[in-house]
């Protein structure tokens, strides 16, 4: 099985398509980058201040440090995978610069899902359209997700704007979603 890395910006559907992998293709074990961010913070015993102050959290998370943490335990997963039942980091924590420094695209099938044109407000639709209820974002505000929704918009431009500069494919999904996550399930299938 090729590994795959799925980046992208918040509610793109990343877990979405990281859970339909695993469903087609029972043996990939997934890593979720948010799970190894809490683990680190918790571990350090300061969730309480990470949890009220969320600047702090985005830096942390999308600073190098954390960046190359994740990928060099995805990479030590993945040398240790002897049997090759695949990895799936899924994650939006990535930079594609960073990525495409210390992955092997030949060895992996790398995947970037985005918005597309979508405007902020647009986004928080979206969002609240796709919600389910074990999304962090279920049942807040529209106001307050408009505050993350500027981060997403930006995060979502720069990824147009990077992905192809490091030959990552970047997928809109804000329009038909699930046949757009169908349609890379089976380039994925295409492609193992």
């Amino acid at each position: 099985m090729k590994n795959i890395i799925i980046i992208g910006i918040g509610r793109a559907g990343k877990t979405t398509l990281s859970n339909m992998i695993k469903d087609k293709w029972n043996s990939y074990n997934i890593i979720r980058g948010d799970s190894l961010k809490w683990a680190i913070i918790r571990a350090k015993g300061e969730e309480d201040y990470y949890l009220k102050n969320i600047d702090a959290q985005k830096e942390y998370e999308h600073g190098e440090l954390f960046q190359k943490t994740l990928l060099e335990l995805y990479k030590s997963l993945v040398r240790n995978d002897k049997k090759g039942y695949g990895y799936i980091l899924e994650t939006g924590q990535l930079h594609p610069k960073i990525l495409s420094e210390m992955i092997d695209f030949d060895k992996t099938i790398v995947i970037c899902l985005g918005l597309g044109d979508l405007t902020a407000e647009d986004i928080v639709d979206q969002c609240m359209k796709y919600d389910i209820e074990k999304d962090w974002t279920y049942g807040l505000p529209k106001e307050y997700l408009l505050e993350n929704a500027q981060d997403w918009y930006k995060c979502n431009e720069m990824l147009k704007q990077e992905c192809p500069k490091y030959g990552i494919k970047y997928i809109d999904t804000s329009k038909n979603r699930f046949e757009v996550l169908k349609d890379i399930l089976h380039e994925i299938e295409v492609k193992q």
